[in-house]
């Protein structure tokens, strides 16, 4: 774990940010510069060592293929040394090797992450923020359509917030799992889906071809999300979730905000259509029906329930 003042390459130390199993995330600065950066630091041990650096790698490699305003830049990457004292034997005090420590540059978002968008209990989605965070994310996903990268991991915890405030801009982040439409490697191993369950496509969970259609309909979960304050499938069970995503029909939206115009219902039943040939062929399309559809709804109070908030599926 870094602290305050220390370096990576030409990078110092401000602040821990973010904390997790393999990776820390630390605001930092470029020596002489004090632009904030994002440098996230993995520590490559354990049982899934291999695949945590495959990861890390791939987000760097292919993110930085990507120049939009509304994905998170790369700035760059490296490796730390396992020790900085040339005496060292490169091992822990209980005998054990160090393990080697990856680490890149991007760039920094001061906000939350979308997740703090989805409304909870009683609470109503932010229709503003959400109408813009859809044009904006679908935006990069387009973009990165047209490079010829699929996202593969399009959620609410993969956007970023510029700020805290209403008018915050939006970043597409974590390409950990994207691959190019070309990459023929497998997209699952040992059975284990490579993305999240809750938002993932058909197609995805039966490791067959994806397709920029992939990422939309994971686009069009994370709004249903957004605007409902649940993803389209809540279940109790990672296989219950999959057989939803397979088998069921896409959730009416009005029946869990009954404000929301009957229309959309059928602008997510196709966007969540199983076949990817059946759904919308860009973000733009969903974005822009979307927009159009919500832009004089108003939203009603905020007001305790009774009877609970979320009633049908």
């Amino acid at each position: 774990m870094l602290g305050q003042g220390d370096a990576v390459a030409d990078y110092v130390v401000d602040t821990m940010v973010g904390h997790g199993s393999s990776a820390d995330v630390y605001r930092a600065h470029r020596t002489g510069d004090a632009t904030p950066v994002a440098l996230k630091v993995l520590y490559t041990h354990g049982a899934d060592a291999a695949r945590a650096r495959e990861r890390f790698e791939r987000e760097y490699s292919i993110a930085s293929l990507l120049h939009h305003p509304h994905v998170a830049s790369m700035y760059a990457s490296g490796e730390i040394a396992e020790s900085a004292d040339p005496t060292s034997t490169g091992r822990d005090p209980d005998g054990r090797r160090r393990p080697h420590t990856l680490w890149l540059a991007m760039q920094y978002a001061a906000g939350p992450s979308a997740v703090s968008l989805i409304p909870g209990e009683n609470r109503q989605p932010r229709v503003p923020m959400v109408l813009r965070l859809a044009q904006q994310i679908g935006e990069a996903l387009d973009y990165a359509h047209s490079c010829d990268v699929l996202h593969r991991d399009v959620k609410p915890a993969n956007i970023l917030l510029t700020s805290d405030s209403d008018d915050a801009g939006m970043l597409l982040s974590d390409f950990g799992i994207a691959q190019l439409l070309d990459d023929t490697r497998p997209l699952a191993r040992n059975g284990r889906v490579q993305g999240s369950i809750a938002y993932a496509s058909p197609e995805l969970l039966q490791a067959q071809q994806l397709s920029p259609a992939s990422d939309i309909y994971s686009f069009a979960c994370s709004l249903v999300e957004l605007f409902t304050g649940l993803p389209p499938f809540p279940r109790s069970t990672a296989f219950a979730i999959t057989y939803a995503h397979l088998r069921d029909t896409p959730p009416r939206l009005t029946r869990r905000r009954q404000w929301l115009p009957s229309s959309l219902d059928s602008v997510f039943a196709k966007a969540l259509a199983k076949n990817p040939e059946d759904r919308y062929q860009h973000c733009a399309e969903l974005v822009d029906i979307v927009i159009r559809t919500l832009r004089d709804v108003p939203v009603p109070e905020e007001r305790p329930s009774r009877t609970g908030w979320f009633r049908g599926r």
